[in-house]
């Protein structure tokens, strides 16, 4: 199940990269070139913290990345929400980032529903929701959205380091 917490969030994180990286042609060589689970930590019945290590190639300029969200969803139906906490991309680096998570189930989805995540072939039809606050040097920022992105495409490009 702790797979599937860190394949949802890698797939939300590479959604939030990928909108960042929409807008300059440097930007777009941005690359998520590894992902791993550090290290789950139980909160309550309902959320885990889910620490990362995420390898990325960023040959263009710093970005800050604030108020990471995101939520997949099964048939429109919103089965859990991620909320990453606020790091800074470098500029022209090639970096291992340690980011922390909050993954929670949202309330009313059954743990039937969860365990139907379990099938790779349920989780590629999920979609995904994502935002985030991207800043640049200069103060200059925007709020980055991205709806009904499928998993499957996401699962299918990234790079992320099975475990």
């Amino acid at each position: 199940m702790m797979k599937k917490f860190r394949g949802s969030l890698s797939v939300i994180i590479i959604c939030i990269l990928a909108v960042c990286l929409s807008g300059c042609s440097k930007i777009k060589d941005i690359k998520v070139t590894s992902m791993a689970l550090e290290d789950v930590r139980f909160n309550s019945f309902t959320s885990v913290y889910v620490y990362l290590a995420i390898g990325i190639d960023n040959p263009a300029f710093e970005v800050q990345l604030s108020e990471i969200k995101g939520a997949l969803k099964l048939s429109g139906k919103v089965l859990g929400r991620v909320a990453i906490d606020p790091f800074v991309l470098h500029a022209r680096s090639a970096e291992m980032y340690h980011l922390k998570a909050l993954v929670s189930i949202e309330p009313g989805v059954s743990l039937t529903e969860i365990m139907q995540l379990l099938d790779s072939e349920t989780l590629k039809k999920c979609m995904v929701d994502a935002s985030a606050r991207a800043t640049v040097k200069g103060g200059l920022s925007t709020v980055l959205n991205f709806n009904d992105i499928p998993v499957k495409d996401l699962l299918e490009t990234s790079q992320y380091e099975k475990i």
